[in-house]
């Protein structure tokens, strides 16, 4: 039964106040019924059809023709998965599973994927850029890989208190606060990652304090290394506002406590690596708590007895790179030495063993940054052989960042690029590193020989420096623009501007995500804090 609505008097429709209505009703035959629902059915189909064919860049574009083709390309998720599988533009990190992921999910993923390549490739001197207050005065920032969790560790606004907390950057709501936790005393050193503990996805937060003279249980140098857990499960929840849980969303999966100073860490798929100087390597599952460790032989040819670590990073072949030397006068040359170890199974420590692989540089700087990067996103969840070869095991680029050598003023980067080794007939083929490092030096020109400084950060593909003139010893340098360094050997070296409130302040910390494409800045003339997005 159909039913139609018509005037009464034809003539009413030019009077309103007269208008009339009446219902006729007018049966037709059930064959006739469904034609317009097979119609739209089919014209759907064809339209999904027409998608599944296309290439990820031009499904993207099929968005913008009209409200009715943006719905369709949301309501198709599997057919945007499956041409995700075939690009050649790096991924940004995703937390979740490719299938678990949305058609609005998979969109700003290919999106932001296709954006950074194309910003990339067009050297931009100036990136779009947005602020928030922050409320509080952050003295270390962190990017969980992917960039949407930002993590800072900040004073109170009394700054008798610290604290570290968990922003989120792509919350519909707004950027916003949405978890934190006491440390007691400011930290030294502030590590982030995603990893699996217990079967649950979060993010592990890792850092490492002096402890004040009172905490210390003995009367000795203090430190103390603790990485708390937030589950993916919880941050979801947390990012409603009107979540109503009270209690702590963070689990503590490691405190421990020593009496050396010095102590590196680098966190990677559920292990902690903690380095601490002179030698001292100690590995820790934080699923079953777990131990392995490795006594480091010492450097030959060194005059100190007690070299120090200045940098370590887990490797995703399972080796462990370390960075270690003599830490003299700057006016001097020193040993450092590169090396890589054999990550010790469970329960075992080797003493002084021989490393894998070894470059040895003579340097008088140490502020040496790795780039953070573990693995690459792959493009589905279940990768084929064939595709995995081809990606290298999904294994990134390692970039070392450290200051030129005195007298010369610049940048010094040590490289590893990933390879796969041919099977033999001893072993299966499996993916590395080439050893020895590629050297990559880049100097200031006598225009800018005045820029006796640099803060580096280093990424796989993509590292940033920050030039900057050293000041007295009671000044902050203040920095107008950073460099990006590309990990390939490209000559041009592209110059980045600061958004325009920042040339003239101070910046106290910055953190870099590369897989997002996203810089976070903190400046100490006021509490904000800035976003700089390279894929908008």
């Amino acid at each position: 039964m159909v039913q139609y609505t018509v005037p009464t008097d034809l003539m009413s429709r030019r009077h309103p106040k007269g208008f009339q209505t009446k219902t006729i009703s007018k049966t037709r035959s059930t064959k006739s019924q469904h034609v317009p629902l097979k119609l739209d059915t089919l014209l759907t189909e064809l339209l999904f059809e027409i998608l599944d064919w296309m290439e990820l860049k031009d499904a993207l574009r099929f968005r913008l023709v009209s409200r009715r083709f943006a719905e369709l390309v949301l309501l198709a998720p599997s057919i945007l998965k499956r041409a995700l599988r075939h690009i050649k533009a790096p991924l940004p990190y995703s937390p979740k599973p490719i299938q678990s992921l949305s058609g609005k999910e998979t969109i700003s993923l290919c999106r932001r994927a296709f954006a950074l390549e194309e910003n990339w490739k067009r050297k931009l001197d100036r990136v779009k850029s947005k602020s928030f207050f922050a409320l509080h005065r952050p003295y270390h920032l962190a990017l969980a890989p992917g960039g949407r969790y930002l993590i800072s560790a900040y004073h109170s606004t009394s700054g008798s208190e610290q604290y570290v907390g968990l922003y989120d950057l792509e919350n519909p709501y707004g950027t916003a606060l949405i978890a934190s936790c006491p440390t007691r005393s400011p930290i030294d050193s502030l590590t982030v990652t995603w990893i699996v503990n217990k079967g649950r996805q979060g993010i592990a937060i890792a850092w490492v304090r002096e402890l004040p003279f009172e905490k210390r249980a003995t009367k000795v140098a203090g430190t103390e290394v603790v990485v708390l857990f937030i589950s993916l499960e919880d941050i979801e929840a947390l990012t409603n506002p009107h979540h109503g849980r009270k209690e702590s969303p963070f689990e503590v999966l490691f405190s421990r406590q020593w009496k050396v100073g010095a102590i590196r860490l680098s966190l990677a798929n559920d292990t902690l690596a903690v380095a601490r100087s002179p030698g001292t390597l100690t590995f820790y599952n934080l699923e079953d708590g777990r131990r392995s460790a490795i006594e480091l032989p010492d450097l030959p040819h060194s005059t100190m007895s007690d070299p120090v670590i200045f940098a370590t990073k887990l490797l995703c072949d399972g080796t462990a790179l370390v960075i270690r030397g003599e830490s003299g006068h700057s006016q001097t040359l020193n040993l450092h030495a590169i090396e890589a170890y054999q990550i010790p199974l469970w329960g075992t420590m080797h003493q002084a063993p021989m490393p894998l692989q070894c470059n040895y540089v003579h340097a008088n700087q140490t502020n040496y940054t790795i780039s953070e990067m573990y693995r690459r996103q792959p493009t589905c969840d279940n990768p084929s052989e064939e595709e995995i070869a081809e990606a290298n095991g999904y294994y990134p680029a390692v970039t070392i960042c450290v200051e030129s050598s005195e007298p010369n003023r610049g940048i010094t980067q040590y490289r590893l690029y990933p390879t796969r080794e041919p099977e033999t007939k001893e072993s299966e083929a499996r993916f590395s590193y080439i050893w020895p490092v590629t050297v990559w030096q880049g100097h200031y020109s006598e225009h800018d020989a005045f820029r006796t400084r640099t803060r580096s950060l280093a990424g796989a593909d993509r590292s940033l420096g920050f030039p900057y003139t050293a000041p007295g010893r009671a000044l902050t340098p203040t920095l107008g623009e950073f460099m990006v360094l590309s990990s390939f050997g490209e000559d041009n070296i592209p110059s980045v501007a600061l958004p325009q409130p920042l040339e003239s302040d101070i910046i106290q910390c910055v953190a870099w995500d590369e897989s997002s494409g996203k810089l976070v800045l903190s400046t100490a003339g006021d509490l904000k804090v800035w976003v700089l997005d390279f894929a908008v």
